[in-house]
């Protein structure tokens, strides 16, 4: 296995910046076309989360934007790199019990927030949307969660960090792709400011924690079932609204100790190559 510095690149691979700009382009420009396509669905819902009809227009904005982008990442990979899409740290043995590894850490991660918010009193528990409505959506929720999730980490844990690596390595790396992952939460509507400060802080973890693995089946995993609790516990913390919850602010401060143990895991295990060529 030949080692990052003996790797070639062709003409393309370097304009890293130059394509992700493209892509927060189209992030925004699909997440409009999105929102106007969807509104006749949900027009008249005051909670369109926990209605079906809510529930199919998040699913179908959720399929435009995010396939959209990884239409135009694959693309690039397939025509302009002429990489395979298992080089983005996809080509990993025992790949379905790192996913399922994942989920339950992502699971633990989100439902520990809520704990940790509950016991210092940041937040409450109050159920206010039915079980029922829980349960009927969450095969829903899983299989779109894992869709989107999926996609942003093959975007910034794969193509992008992959690139990085070889140019910056590892700790300029994982720095540069997770600003830029948190500069994507810029267009998130509600709490910006938070949102893009836990992207920040996520970003770091996950770029380490995928070196660390030597692929990123497991963060995957982590990510999608963390964005899925999430959905459960707005709805038993935060009054079935999105809004600054407690739980919130505790995700982010176990999403920074994860950063911490991802770094020293990482530096441990460091030198081992992610991306096999």
């Amino acid at each position: 296995m030949r080692s990052t510095s003996d790797v070639s690149e062709p003409p393309g691979r370097r304009r890293v910046f130059p394509f992700y700009l493209v892509l927060f382009t189209a992030d925004m420009l699909l997440g409009r076309l999105a929102r106007t396509a969807t509104q006749p669905i949900t027009k008249g819902l005051d909670h369109p989360w926990w209605n079906p009809r809510g529930a199919v227009a998040s699913a179908l904005s959720e399929a435009l934007v995010f396939g959209g982008l990884l239409a135009l990442v694959t693309f690039r990979v397939f025509h302009v790199e002429h990489r395979r899409f298992v080089d983005l740290g996809l080509a990993l043995p025992g790949w379905g019990r790192a996913l399922a590894r994942g989920h339950a850490w992502g699971l633990a991660w989100a439902v520990g927030a809520l704990f940790l918010a509950v016991a210092t009193g940041w937040t409450a528990v109050s159920v206010t949307v039915p079980p029922s409505a829980l349960v009927t959506f969450a095969p829903l929720w899983i299989v779109v969660t894992m869709f989107q999730a999926g996609v942003e980490e093959v975007i910034f844990r794969g193509w992008m960090l992959s690139l990085l690596v070889r140019r910056r390595g590892p700790y300029k790396a994982v720095l540069i792709q997770a600003v830029l992952f948190g500069c994507l939460h810029l267009l998130v509507d509600a709490h910006t400011a938070l949102a893009v400060l836990h992207g920040l802080i996520f970003g770091v973890f996950a770029g380490l924690y995928s070196l660390y693995r030597r692929g990123i089946w497991e963060v995957i995993g982590i990510h999608s079932a963390y964005n899925f609790a999430a959905i459960p516990i707005i709805a038993v913390s935060g009054g079935g609204q999105y809004g600054l919850a407690g739980w919130h602010y505790a995700a982010v401060a176990l999403t920074g100790i994860g950063a911490v143990v991802a770094f020293v895991l990482f530096r441990r295990a460091a030198g081992q190559p992610m991306y096999p060529r």
